[in-house]
């Protein structure tokens, strides 16, 4: 039984403030802190330069246990970071899961000096451990110097995803990235045959670990008489673990074998460390091999002593093997591995009993210490799984999240037993916030159908528990509501809003969870544009959700939305950059915060006509699908991703994009998302003039036929009714249904103004004036024209108008014709010249009789146009002319290249 123990941790930084502002363990600093030099450290600087990681791309140190690997290793990342090298450090062990170990990485750059706080994904899409790993792969790159990051006890990954995210970096790193790894075994699915064979890499073996004759002498400070010093070599064969055992005991030794490492440290410990050793200290030591860090209160607590770390440092047989952990503010130690697992395999054997107890003790000494995750782990090691439960529900069970972040509750996770789990409801919602989260909302729901079902109304016995739980259902149906499963209009959601504020009415509540329930009020104002409520609950909580990074970051955001909905711009901005820079020091630790913060940027930039190309985000909100996004940011992300492609007239991909996503909620049953995709899907197939098509979806979809259906804001949110509208307003206008179309672009205004939508009032005028264009009413046209520039002096939202320039430039040159002396002129030429720029030019305008004739140029000659678009040749040599014209080309084949540049027509067409 190997590392029976488990990990334990040393208290946390002075205050209580854990890593990354509650969001991580102390375990973490641990994780990524370089070993400091142990007691009695021997120079070998011949070793040391032959193992420098800066000398190739790959240094592999391989041997067995006992052969110094970790401490040479952390010899050349000491000298290299004297030198000014960067240089990470990843402890790894079996619980390095990908999502974990992605973490570990990112966090171990960001401390070596890597800036990894004012970077996010480029894309602001991608969420998971590759992405995280290729923004620190980036910035590697970027920085341009060497950068190394070093990797101890490798055969310890036992997830093959996290091995292959080593296998991620080593293929993909840049030239300047230098990675070393100690191991005993190189895992499977790790190839390093390549590296190896086209000279990358160097393996540093068992031979060139072994001390030498002159290095052993050094090793006894040269005390050694000649016979002594032979007789030491052939007992230890220069085996490092073995030359420190005797040189505690004084002096002893044997063989080391590769192959049966176990049974040497066995004979070693128990021949020459135990040796010397009174039956109290052997039972002292046995019971601190099953702490991973350990501090001299927390084994005073444990072993209900007053004088362990007096103990431990009286203990001359440790010296070299207690090695001392950095990073804290109370001095703490570890045993060396091999002996932490001899201890705790030998105590297991010995003394059944005793080794449960003292990891149960080690439980709940951590879980009063507000160590959660490990506190759970040592009572698993226990063998008392239910204990673990018990401590995750004294910790808050799905509280958890609120107070530590996701990564924190899925770590909790994986500790609890599918037995606890069907016995404690409270431990079932944590499962319900995890599957939620992982994207699997239908066995989220699933599963908390059968906990609802069980689970008794009322505890008559415990009203404290049944208090506590109504908490935790409370906050897992808001994560189902808000992150897609409950439509708005729905009993359960109005339900949902008067549980929340009741329960934020209850003087029960600690103050985080107070301030999440009026969070959950917050967004549900802010999602039916009632943003006064929605900033005023928001305001009283502002203080009590200071206390978690996680809730000031979503706070941020939340004010960043209603500010960019109500038309505040330089608010919203201001909101979003806040959040961001929250985001992005938790972004090593969340999946999703840095690309949601990111995407809100970027929808705020379209919205003022500032993104400048569509790969910005191309893959949103793809990645996004993999994970639980709220209803807004899902949303937003979704009709970003549409929204651009239309930008750069990509109307193909727009709409392989919307169906994608159409096919992806109804499969996932995010209800809440179906009717606004499909109406985002409607509006691109009008555009496309597949408007036979897009009617055909609207009746499909059971959408609102009359106006008052559109603009409701009792059964859906904002957004919902924006895209349901404007998707109404264009079917309309195409079939040329102008009076209907008016009588819904009146109430759509009007409630936009309202309730203070500036954004919706926005898109509203501009179609508006696509209608009245269409219609042939011109002066309506420039009168809705010029009520948008009324509102654009003071919201910058040119995007409403640039999207529907094929039919607003002709009004907007109308306007400056007709108006000479409006203070709004310079605001019109600076929107006319804004469409002319998104289409490349000035004249870029096309007909489409000229986009007709454009799509045919290639491989048809002017005779078969002119029969297939029922125009005569002459017909068809006019247009190419002003195609011509209006693109600045004097050839076919040019006009073919510069409409794909333009993407005016696809590859294929």
């Amino acid at each position: 039984m190997t590392n029976s123990g488990g990990v334990s941790e040393p208290p946390r930084q002075a205050g209580g403030e854990s890593i990354a502002g509650q969001a991580f363990p102390w375990l973490l600093r641990q994780k990524i802190t370089v070993p400091d030099r142990v007691a009695g450290y021997v120079d070998r600087d011949e070793l040391v330069s032959r193992a420098m990681p800066t000398r190739r791309r790959l240094t592999v140190l391989k041997a067995a246990g006992g052969f110094g690997k970790t401490t040479l290793l952390a010899e050349c990342c000491r000298r290299l970071r004297q030198d000014g090298v960067a240089t990470a450090w990843v402890s790894l062990d079996e619980h390095d899961e990908p999502a974990v170990l992605d973490t570990y990485i990112a966090f171990a750059c960001q401390s070596a000096g890597l800036n990894l706080l004012d970077v996010s994904d480029p894309e602001g899409t991608s969420v998971g451990p590759e992405s995280r790993v290729g923004v620190v792969l980036r910035e590697i790159q970027t920085l341009g110097k060497p950068f190394v990051i070093a990797f101890d006890e490798l055969e310890r990954l036992s997830n093959p995803v996290s091995v292959s995210l080593l296998e991620f970096l080593l293929q993909r790193g840049p030239p300047n990235l230098h990675l070393a790894m100690a191991c005993r075994q190189i895992p499977d699915g790790l190839n390093l045959a390549g590296a190896m064979l086209d000279g990358r890499a160097q393996l540093v073996g068992t031979e060139e670990l072994r001390f030498s004759k002159s290095e052993v002498a050094k090793f006894f400070d040269l005390s050694l008489s000649r016979s002594d010093l032979a007789a030491e070599m052939d007992r230890t064969a220069g085996w490092p673990f073995a030359l420190r055992v005797s040189r505690n005991w004084l002096e002893g030794g044997a063989g080391a074998s590769t192959d049966d490492v176990q049974d040497i440290v066995r004979n070693w410990v128990e021949s020459r460390l135990f040796a010397s050793l009174g039956w109290d200290d052997r039972d002292f030591l046995l019971d601190i091999g099953l702490f991973g860090w350990m501090d001299a209160a927390l084994l005073d607590e444990v072993l209900e002593r007053s004088d362990s770390g007096r103990r431990l440092q009286s203990m001359d047989v440790l010296v070299g093997l207690l090695e001392p952990v950095s990073g804290g503010a109370t001095e703490s130690w570890r045993l060396h591995p091999l002996l932490r697992e001899y201890c705790a395999e030998r105590l297991f054997r010995e003394n059944l009993q005793r080794f449960r107890t003292i990891q149960r003790r080690i439980a709940e000494a951590l879980g009063r210490r507000g160590d959660t995750v490990p506190a759970m782990r040592h009572a698993v090691e226990a063998g008392e799984p239910v204990l673990a439960g018990e401590i995750l529900e004294r910790a808050g069970g799905v509280r958890l999240w609120i107070r530590q972040g996701l990564v924190q509750l899925q770590a909790a996770d994986r500790w609890l037993s599918e037995d606890v789990i069907s016995t404690r409801p409270r431990l079932a919602l944590v499962r319900c916030v995890i599957l939620v989260m992982a994207g699997r909302l239908d066995e989220a729901r699933k599963l908390f159908r059968e906990v609802t079902a069980t689970r008794p109304v009322r505890n008559q016995g415990d009203r404290d528990a049944d208090f506590e739980y109504a908490v935790d259902d409370g906050i897992v149906r808001g994560v189902m509501a808000l992150y897609g499963g409950v439509s708005i209009g729905s009993d359960g959601f109005r339900t949902l809003s008067s549980d929340y504020a009741r329960l934020a009415e209850s003087q029960r509540l600690d103050p985080l969870t107070h301030g999440f329930m009026e969070y959950g009020l917050c967004v549900i104002h802010q999602l039916k544009a009632e943003f006064g409520p929605a900033l005023k609950r928001l305001a009283g909580a502002r203080q009590v959700l200071a206390q978690s990074q996680y809730m000031t970051m979503y706070g941020e955001l939340l004010r960043g939305q209603v500010a960019m909905a109500q038309g505040q711009a330089q608010d919203a901005e201001s909101h979003y950059r806040t959040a961001q820079r929250i985001a992005r020091k938790s972004y090593l630790l969340d999946p999703v915060s840095a690309p949601l913060a990111e995407v809100m940027l970027q929808e705020l930039a379209l919205e003022c006509n500032r993104v400048s190309s569509a790969a910005a985000l191309r893959n949103v909100p793809g990645a996004l699908m993999k994970y639980g996004v709220p209803f807004s940011s899902f949303a937003t992300a979704s009709g970003l991703a549409i929204e651009l492609r239309l930008r750069r007239r990509r109307i193909d991909q727009a709409l392989t994009v919307a169906d994608g996503l159409l096919e992806f909620v109804r499969d996932a049953g995010l209800t809440s998302l179906v009717r606004y995709l499909a109406a985002l899907r409607i509006s691109v197939l009008v555009i496309a003039g597949r408007v036979g098509e897009a009617e055909r979806a609207w009746r499909l979809e059971g959408l609102p036929e009359d106006s008052k259906g559109c603009v409701d804001l009792t059964g859906q949110g904002w957004r919902e009714m924006e895209a349901v509208s404007c998707a109404r307003l264009r079917c309309l206008t195409a079939r040329e249904r102008f009076e209907e179309g008016r009588v819904l672009a009146r109430e759509l205004s009007a409630v936009a103004a309202k309730r203070r939508l500036r954004r919706t009032l926005m898109r509203a005028l501009a179609l508006s004036v696509v209608l009245e264009q269409r219609a042939g009413e011109p002066a309506s046209a420039v009168g809705h024209l010029e009520e948008f520039l009324t509102l654009f002096a003071e919201s910058p939202y040119a995007w409403p108008l640039v999207q529907e320039r094929a039919n607003c430039a002709a009004v907007v040159t109308r306007f400056l014709d007709l108006n000479p002396g409006s203070p709004y002129r310079e605001t019109a030429r600076s929107l006319l010249a804004a469409m002319r720029r998104v289409d490349g030019g000035p004249q870029l305008v096309l007909s489409e009789r000229e986009r007709d004739v454009l799509r045919r140029l290639e491989g048809e000659r002017d005779k078969q146009i002119a029969a297939e678009l029922g125009l005569t040749v002459t017909g068809v040599r006019y247009h190419l002319r002003k195609l011509f014209t209006k693109l600045n080309v004097r050839t076919r084949a040019e006009a073919v290249r510069r409409a794909r540049e333009l993407s005016l027509i696809s590859d294929d067409s």
